[in-house]
């Protein structure tokens, strides 16, 4: 839950930073009507998950999978890819570039040398 909260806040920033860049004004209506209300929900819907997680799902699902509260730990994943992507967009708008372009390439690097490393 506290990653959620933390990649919405810098996700918040990155809005902030683009919408300073596109010469947008920032108010607080505007920040209220838009972070609030998404933080809140998010924060809820994992708080709910994790709830039928404890009560419900993770009784269900340790009988298939050995792993606690899977279904927590996926809505959170996927509400965290979501601010990713989000915050990768607010970085195209402004810097013309995608940061997650440009880790991937780097991890294929990375790869590729680990490869020759292991093949000499």
């Amino acid at each position: 839950m506290l990653l959620v909260a933390i990649s919405t806040i810098i996700d918040s920033g990155f809005g902030i930073w683009r919408a300073c860049n596109e010469g947008k004004t920032i108010t607080s209506k505007t920040f209220r009507h838009g972070f609030v209300p998404k933080l809140l929900s998010y924060i809820a819907v994992v708080m709910l998950v994790y709830c039928s997680d404890v009560f419900i799902i993770n009784a269900l699902t340790k009988l298939v999978i050995s792993v606690d509260f899977v279904s927590t730990k996926i809505t959170a994943l996927v509400l965290l890819s979501i601010e990713v992507k989000s915050m990768d967009e607010s970085f195209t708008a402004v810097k013309k570039y995608s940061f997650l372009q440009k880790a991937r390439v780097a991890i294929d690097k990375f790869k590729n040398i680990k490869k020759e490393l292991k093949d000499n």
